[in-house]
């Protein structure tokens, strides 16, 4: 399971700047498992919007 901990972490890997530098130092196949990773982040957080979405409207409406 991922924690609060390494989520903390790579956001300040992104905030530093080190993303970038990292991502321009690989080769390509390198850089695309990098932008893939960061794709797969994207639809993690698109999938928590919409489970939180569901559950909180049906908290809201008696559901739960």
């Amino acid at each position: 399971m991922l924690t609060l901990k390494k989520l903390k972490e790579f956001k300040e890997y992104l905030e530093s700047g080190a993303f970038i530098e990292d991502l321009e130092a690989r080769p390509p196949d390198g850089q695309a498992e990098m932008l893939d990773m960061i794709e797969l982040l994207f639809e993690i957080c698109e999938l928590a919007d919409e489970k939180l979405t569901e559950h909180f409207y049906r908290r809201l409406r008696g559901e739960v």
